[in-house]
């Protein structure tokens, strides 16, 4: 687990970086005053001050920040210049947007690259809801396992989520399969008999063959596997290259919107943050993404790493801009708000706004890091 521990922990801590410095270089260019930039976060294990900053190291090798003076409206002086909240609101708004632009450039670029080594085609993506891509040629992949039940065949042959179904075969019988009803056709006389399943999986593009025994399913009225099947998707850019990048980057965050949109939907209809929580991955999920990848061993695990750190960072972004307190989204309202009306919001009401959304992103990554420390030890 050494491997993988590292190189999440430098993708984490790079993706971190960029957006920080994108937030230190636009504050230094306006003359605020920043106080420190640190990686990782405190207990400060090290630090030096040079000029007005202090760069530090910190002990939780997890993300990082730049302290910007007034940004959190602490000893505020109406007479100090460097002070974040007597700079002009388009500045302030400046300043809280560049964080968000250093990880698309870096999504970006990190796209263009990949794209023009997979021929303009971007890795396959599991569809989650009905969203219209409105970018590049849509190319269906079928057939990709979603859901394995417990205690089914298919899990007990340690089949793979994300597992590519295309062949079957029993004895001198082989079938192509193209949908769910080529493998019920295949399945209804195959009860207790071995068959072999051929896969690619979606990530790895690994081809496996499996030996399962196929169970017979009461609710289905005929033999199965005990996995569920979804279509995927990829998007193809070869008609006009010079802007893949950003359309992928474009397609990347309307989807990830969308389905945010439907999870946040969901979680107030059932008034829990449960559906939430299950539809996002913190730092552990994450890890495990990464471990899976780099487990994998193909001739792609390289670019495989790259566009998951290319998707991290547009993720970083996306976060981000969302419009909740102490985020650089939900801060940037209340900068807007001043600049439009031309009166600054109460201090008071802003510093708890900030406090009642430090509290809920808390809540949140604690309720999703139970769940993927469940899933990952299952």
């Amino acid at each position: 687990m050494i491997i993988p521990l590292l190189v999440f922990l430098g993708i984490l801590s790079f993706l971190v970086f960029i957006h920080e410095l994108g937030h230190f270089w636009t504050a230094k260019k306006f003359g605020i005053g920043v106080e420190e930039f640190g990686m990782g976060l405190p207990p400060r294990a090290w630090g030096k001050k040079i000029g007005d900053t202090i760069y530090s190291i910190n002990w939780l090798p997890l993300g990082g920040f730049v302290k910007i003076k007034g940004e959190d409206l602490d000893g505020y002086d109406p007479k100090d210049a460097t002070n974040f909240m007597n700079k002009h609101p388009w500045k302030r708004s400046v300043v809280l947007v560049a964080g968000v632009t250093m990880n698309l450039i870096f999504a970006v670029t990190v796209f263009y690259a990949i794209l023009g080594l997979n021929g303009w085609k971007s890795f396959p993506l599991l569809l989650l809801n009905d969203y219209q891509f409105k970018y590049g040629e849509v190319k269906t992949v079928p057939n990709i396992v979603t859901f394995l039940e417990e205690d089914s065949p298919a899990l007990k042959a340690n089949i793979q989520f994300g597992d590519i179904i295309y062949a079957m075969e029993f004895e001198d019988q082989v079938a192509a399969i193209n949908n769910v009803d080529d493998v019920r056709n295949f399945l209804s006389d195959k009860a207790d008999k071995e068959i072999i399943v051929k896969t690619k999986n979606i990530n790895t593009e690994k081809d496996v063959e499996y030996k399962i025994t196929p169970a017979y399913y009461e609710e289905i009225g005929q033999p199965g596997l005990g996995v569920s099947m979804s279509d995927g998707i990829y998007l193809d850019y070869s008609t006009m290259p010079l802007l893949a990048g950003f359309q992928h980057s474009m397609n990347i965050m309307g989807y990830t919107f969308s389905v945010m949109g439907d999870l946040i939907s969901l979680s107030v209809e059932e008034k829990s943050i449960e559906p939430v929580s299950q539809g996002v991955s913190g730092p552990i999920g994450i890890f495990g993404a990464v471990q899976s990848v780099i487990d994998s061993d193909t001739d792609k695990t390289i670019y495989t790493l790259l566009d998951l750190s290319a998707l991290l960072s547009l993720s970083l972004a996306i976060m981000n801009l969302l419009p909740i307190p102490a985020l650089d989204g939900g801060r940037l309202v209340f900068v807007v708000f001043e600049w439009i009306t031309g009166k600054r919001a109460s201090s008071k009401i802003e510093a708890r706004a900030h406090q009642v959304g430090f509290a809920m992103l808390i809540l949140l990554l604690v309720a999703i890091t139970f769940k993927d420390v469940f899933q990952y030890i299952i």
